[in-house]
């Protein structure tokens, strides 16, 4: 519907066939065309009647003159018949065809009528016998010219112009008789030819507007079952990704509670930690993606070291690599800037994607990236680079190219079954590396390996003056901390995490259990989870803020520590009044970091390493 949606006036217009699809305005000069053939038959008739009554013996000439045109009008509608059945003539010569035909056949007419007025006069039967078989074609004209308007025009005024200008030179009772009915005559055929004209073409659109309408269902039916089963199929690659795992962390769990040795509980739990961080990638790509569609993810703006940024994600691929004995190399060319500012997480997350690929799909040869700055293309003060990431691997076919970076997409489900994966990788960093001022392409052969590229603009940091360091120990002094949460095992981790630090904890399990240990107990900071049975973490939250206000005790500090990882989430917790935040999973560094500016720090310079002993 859309198709014609800006095209089509709310009114029929004089010419309503220029709003129309091509298809429909060929429909619609074949119909002329068919229609004209249909009416063919009453001009022999005229002339027999003409012959028989004496117009042929009185001037046979004349006679002769209209019947040859009228002829050549007849075959050229026959021919134009058999033509359209076959091939559809350019418009362009219709619309001269099709008027030339109406001059000859009935200006013929308009002609013989005339005449025979002028030879025979108003009372004649020879005029009155023309004069009603061109009332009768005057009258089947209004069919035969529905589909065009102006073809009917030209029509009325060449069959009964000229016989109506002659009316009005004859003049008297008679001569003004005939110009008055012959003039109601035409306009009523003219009225009743435009409201035909307009049904015919108003039905028209309401086919286009049907077709049109049609072809948008299929074209979205086309795409919701597309979509319905690429997010199938990328349900079932998530339901494998995430239950592959989970098995192995269960199954480690099992076992490494039944070990025998601490060396192979360490093993277990080694493989049970590989498992939870092969989980946790899942989970992030679900929830990038989640960002991507909404529109919402940002990019930091920090100062960072290039180098240093690929070599961390070298030695995080490397193992990958030396177990399938594949070379790996990075390459950083001498012009390009080692310090810049961006956001040196999202790169390193798009190089991890491209590089976890090369060595995913190459089985022998090697995997290379190679960094370069592109000269030209970099404003002042920034350097604008290339990224290639090279393999010979199994590569990609030239039609799946653009594919792959489709949401929920990979080259096909074979790929998926070998080698697994979420489909959401390259979609992700597609994304990623628009929102740094670039663009992704790539090149590959099937069996010969492929090449990534992107590009990505950066600032050019200005190295930071660098003090002398001074020696100064900071020792952490415990922190009173009451930990609100309701999963017994998150309980027993962030717990021992803390007390590993000698904190101290009390652990209370709702929300309505915090407040009451709170109303109790002074502690140094709250460590709150959200969602609890009996009351959740937002609402003790507020309780607490509450009476603090009404009672003038200090304020605790509380820190949200929950699993909703949203995006917006960490807005949301901190607009509320939260004094930090941090998202579940989490490991030992990022909680410590985050307790880290509630805990009061001591200097103390005269030490050395060597005489500070144990907490």
């Amino acid at each position: 519907m859309s198709l014609l949606r800006n095209t089509l006036p709310k009114k029929i217009r004089v010419r309503p066939e220029d709003d129309l699809p091509p298809e429909l305005l060929q429909e619609a000069t074949t119909d002329q065309i068919k229609r004209l053939l249909q009416g063919v038959y009453a001009f022999p008739i005229v002339f027999v009647l003409l012959g028989v009554i004496g117009y042929r013996t009185d001037h046979p000439r004349l006679f002769w003159t209209f019947v040859v045109p009228v002829v050549v009008a007849i075959v050229m509608r026959v021919v134009l018949a058999l033509i359209t059945t076959r091939h559809f003539l350019r418009p362009a010569l219709l619309d001269w065809l099709l008027p030339l035909n109406i001059l000859l056949a009935s200006g013929s007419i308009g002609l013989l009528l005339l005449s025979s007025l002028v030879f025979y006069g108003l009372q004649n039967w020879i005029f009155l016998t023309t004069l009603l078989w061109s009332i009768g074609a005057v009258s089947g004209a209004t069919i035969a010219y529905t589909p065009n308007f102006r073809m009917l025009l030209l029509n009325l005024a060449l069959l009964l112009g000229p016989t109506l200008v002659k009316g009005l030179f004859i003049g008297g009772p008679s001569g003004k008789t005939f110009t008055t009915m012959a003039s109601i005559l035409c306009t009523f055929q003219l009225f009743q030819g435009r409201r035909l004209y307009k049904e015919y073409w108003a039905k028209l659109h309401d086919r286009a507007l049907e077709s049109a309408r049609s072809r948008e269902f299929e074209i979205a039916k086309i795409a919701a079952e597309a979509a319905s089963t690429a997010k199938s199929q990328f349900l079932a690659n998530m339901s494998h990704e995430i239950r592959t795992p989970m098995h192995g962390i269960l199954g480690m769990a099992q076992l490494a509670m039944n070990a025998e040795t601490p060396q192979e509980s360490r093993e277990y739990v080694e493989t049970l930690r590989n498992s939870a961080q092969g989980l946790l990638h899942v989970l992030s790509d679900i929830l990038d993606f989640s960002k991507v569609e909404a529109g919402k993810l940002d990019l930091e703006n920090i100062s960072f070291a290039l180098r240093q940024s690929i070599d961390e994600v070298r030695n995080i691929v490397l193992p990958m690599a030396l177990a399938k004995k594949l070379l790996l190399e990075c390459d950083v060319d001498a012009e390009v800037p080692d310090l810049l500012s961006g956001d040196p997480t999202r790169l390193r997350q798009v190089l991890l994607n491209l590089m976890g690929n090369a060595i995913k799909f190459t089985e022998t040869g090697s995997v290379r990236l190679q960094v370069t700055r592109d000269l030209p293309g970099a404003p002042k003060g920034r350097a604008a680079l290339v990224f290639r990431v090279s393999d010979t691997g199994i590569g990609i076919p030239a039609e799946q190219q653009q594919l792959i970076f489709e949401a929920f997409a990979q080259a096909d489900s074979t790929v998926t079954r070998r080698f697994g994966g979420t489909g959401l990788g390259l979609a992700i960093c597609s994304e990623l590396v628009r929102l740094m001022g670039g663009a992704f392409s790539v090149e590959s052969q099937p069996n010969r390996g492929s090449t990534f590229q992107f590009t990505c603009t950066f600032g050019i940091a200005r190295q930071p003056v660098v003090a002398p360091p001074q020696i100064i120990l900071a020792v952490e002094a415990p922190l009173r901390i009451m930990l609100v949460e309701d999963n017994p095992v998150n309980q027993v981790l962030a717990a021992k995490l803390l007390r590993k630090r000698g904190h101290y904890v009390k652990v209370a399990s709702t929300g309505l259990a915090a407040t009451q240990v709170w109303e109790v107990e002074e502690f140094d900071l709250i460590l709150m989870d959200e969602q609890m049975p009996e009351m959740g973490g937002i609402e003790a939250f507020h309780y607490i803020r509450a009476r603090e206000a009404a009672t003038g005790k200090t304020k605790t500090p509380v820190v949200a520590l929950t699993a909703s990882a949203m995006n917006g989430d960490r807005e949301r917790f901190l607009d509320l009044g939260m004094d930090g935040y941090l998202a579940k999973p989490f490991n030992a560094g990022q909680l410590y970091e985050l307790i880290r500016p509630f805990t009061p720090v001591t200097s103390t310079p005269d030490l050395t390493l060597s005489n500070v002993g144990p907490r």
